[in-house]
């Protein structure tokens, strides 16, 4: 499996979170073996029937890379790419050339315009590693680069990445079923994902103008058409019993926040407050399986590897709001545990992004 080239920290939590059983990772590249994630935002491609090794030189890759490769039916094509930079001694051409000559020799036939199988092979310059296999096809995100929040007919600055959105609503929901919670809609960016996903999401909001604009994003996600698994309802996320419609109360099985401060607060509640009040309503509406939350907060930018995007324990978090403190707090208080993991992602030279994650389980 290769994943996308930002925060891939993140990305390895989130296939983990869709079920993934990670046998081994190396920068980029992943071996293990999943259930379908097609849903998944931080993959790049899936590899079946292949491998992942240390680059040691052109020969080793191509022995390695048709050593027990079984051949499907159908014309094929071999692609090569790079990840990361220059590797020494590894010519994609030379190696997709030299690929394509065994494959000929085994009796396969080769069709770079239009076969029906593609051998991928990625050399990624951390490390450097090499992956290979038969590539499943490029996951279903959705088309998220048409989707950025700009184009949508409701926008506000502050609306999430695409992206980031459906990364927040799988590593909140996992593998479980029921009900994902968007308890601040906005926009509506969290909604749209979980609903192009197939998942069951009740977004909420109590601005009448938030709640028609999710609703008019939605339905241009949607290209117009209805969603049977989305409701988009006018109510407060702290008083969960009056605001959720009857058919999600005690489903609650995963829960996405990306809270509003400042100009943007909600109501006359202050943010921790605020937080405060619509976890514990939540936690009284969860699910049997438990559920999973995604809590996204504004901070300012760590100097990290960006492309890992893992916020070490020890690395001091300076939130745009509050303390860290608050968050312990935050939680310790509530019926939801704090995963001792941490995201970075950076949005601008004065903006970035904490994710977190909490369980809870189900009440009574």
């Amino acid at each position: 499996m290769v994943l996308r080239g930002l925060t891939t920290g993140l990305a390895a939590a989130e296939t983990a979170a869709l079920g993934m059983r990670i046998e081994e990772r190396r920068g980029r590249l992943l071996r293990g073996t999943a259930p379908d994630l097609t849903s998944a935002a931080g993959i790049d491609a899936v590899l079946d029937g292949g491998g992942l090794a240390a680059w040691t030189g052109h020969d080793d890759a191509v022995a390695c890379t048709m050593r027990d490769l079984h051949l499907p039916n159908g014309p094929l094509a071999v692609r090569v790419e790079r990840l990361g930079g220059k590797v020494a001694g590894c010519s994609t051409q030379a190696l997709a050339g030299a690929l394509g000559g065994r494959l000929n020799d085994l009796g396969a036939r080769i069709d770079l315009s239009t076969p029906s199988h593609v051998l991928n092979v990625v050399v990624d310059a951390a490390g450097p590693h090499l992956a290979w296999g038969w590539r499943r096809g490029t996951p279903q995100d959705g088309g998220t680069g048409a989707r950025r929040p700009g184009e949508r007919p409701f926008f506000r600055p502050v609306s999430l990445d695409p992206h980031l959105a459906r990364t927040a609503v799988n590593l909140a929901l996992g593998a479980r079923s029921g009900v994902v919670l968007d308890a601040m809609t906005g926009t509506g960016g969290f909604l749209i994902e979980a609903a192009l996903t197939g998942r069951e999401v009740v977004a909420l909001d109590l601005d009448p103008m938030m709640v028609e604009g999710a609703t008019t994003n939605l339905t241009w996600a949607l290209n117009g058409r209805a969603s049977a698994t989305a409701q988009v309802v006018e109510g407060d996320a702290t008083n969960l019993g009056s605001a959720l419609p009857v058919g999600a109360h005690g489903r609650i099985s995963g829960l996405v926040l990306d809270p509003p401060y400042g100009r943007n607060s909600h109501g006359s509640h202050g943010p921790w407050d605020l937080l405060a009040r619509v976890l514990a309503s939540t936690a009284a509406q969860v699910g049997p399986e438990g559920a999973g939350c995604c809590l996204i907060l504004p901070i300012h930018p760590l100097g990290i590897d960006l492309n890992e995007g893992t916020v070490d324990p020890g690395v001091e978090v300076d939130l745009l709001h509050g303390r860290w403190q608050d968050v312990i707090d935050l939680f310790q208080a509530s019926a939801w545990t704090l995963d001792d993991r941490r995201w970075s992602v950076r949005v601008h030279g004065s903006l970035g992004r904490l994710i977190l994650l909490a369980a809870c389980a189900p009440q009574g």
